[in-house]
């Protein structure tokens, strides 16, 4: 259409007006382009990349990774047995003893999505790809319809039991889902031509995502706050929320400028998940790699009380789970 326009305008002759026009519209179509593209977030001069995503350039840096406030809340390691699926945790004593010890654990610099990944850029990747997600395959995505938890054949990412724009975050997402959307942001922003499946967008591993959930480590328990009676102001939950997520960002950001990291939803993270893990994790750069039963989740979603949205609080469940409160936030390499 704009090149008809343009070719038109060469043969005949345009106005002085009409040019101001078409370059008005050429400037629309340009900003239209790079909504799509949006500039990392970065308080680094010279760090502003352009990528397909938001994100947050966070600075790397050594912090005591896990429940630093354990003491004061009594909480108690207590047998592996009393740890199962997170997936629609409450906060009930014995979902603790996976939060300590505490360690000190240091990550090099990373970016990280300023919001979750959205159900309007997951659709753009189904509608390139062709992707067809778990959900769809696996026979529907478990939702709260009324009251009860139920598995619906109808449920997936483009449709759940609560109204949905673009901007509210991807959900009914597996982790296998998550990890092919990965891959396909990878392969359209090549790193090496030489090895282009050796990409950069990875999803983050528990110490990445627990340490900009901080603020850079700092002593937080919720994304934002140490203080309950705020939790409101940063996070969708079961007090707050209506029954639904809620479109990314309307709530306060953290100390980096990120948003959502305690609620709206479960976000998964690189780690496979083990309950004992904080015994033994690595100083530097950890990632638990050993195969487990299940994969690592965050930040608690919409339909759980303010504990489970504390930053420390390690959900699990295995990489086919599925339900409307699941979804996921991506990170880069520099």
């Amino acid at each position: 259409m704009c090149k008809g326009r343009l070719k038109h305008s060469r043969e005949y002759g345009v106005s002085s007006m009409q040019k101001k026009n078409l370059l008005f519209t050429a400037y629309c179509l340009l900003l239209t382009a790079y909504s799509f593209f949006p500039y990392v977030v970065n308080a680094e001069e010279g760090k502003d990349v352009q990528v397909p995503i938001q994100m947050t350039f966070v600075k790397g840096g050594c912090f005591q990774m896990g429940n630093i406030f354990a003491n004061e809340e009594n909480n108690k390691k207590v047998p592996a047995y009393n740890k199962g699926s997170s997936l629609f945790g409450d906060g009930n004593e014995g979902e603790f003893n996976d939060e300590v010890p505490v360690h000190e654990v240091c990550v090099d610099d990373f970016y990280i999505g300023k919001y979750e990944v959205t159900r309007g850029e997951f659709e753009k990747f189904v509608n390139e790809t062709g992707y067809v997600s778990d959900a769809e395959k696996r026979g529907g995505c478990f939702g709260k319809v009324g009251y009860k938890w139920r598995k619906r054949r109808d449920f997936n990412w483009s449709k759940v039991d609560f109204p949905q724009t673009d901007r509210h975050p991807a959900v009914c997402i597996s982790y296998n889902d998550a990890n092919e959307f990965i891959k396909w942001l990878n392969k359209k922003f090549v790193v090496s031509e030489a090895n282009p499946s050796n990409g950069k967008y990875h999803l983050p591993t528990e110490a990445e995502w627990e340490y900009a959930a901080r603020s850079g480590g700092k002593r937080e328990k919720w994304a934002g706050t140490n203080n309950e009676s705020e939790v409101s102001d940063y996070a969708w939950y079961v007090q707050n929320s209506g029954g639904k997520t809620h479109p990314v960002g309307q709530k306060k950001p953290n100390g980096l400028g990120i948003y959502d990291m305690s609620g709206n939803v479960w976000e998964w993270v690189e780690d496979w998940y083990e309950v004992d893990y904080y015994d033994r994790s690595p100083k530097i750069n950890p990632v638990n790699i050993k195969p487990s039963h299940a994969k690592s989740m965050r930040s608690g979603p919409w339909s759980v009380s303010s504990q489970v949205v504390r930053i420390f609080y390690r959900g699990s469940d295995i990489p086919e789970s599925i339900c409307d409160g699941l979804g996921f936030r991506i990170a880069k390499t520099p």
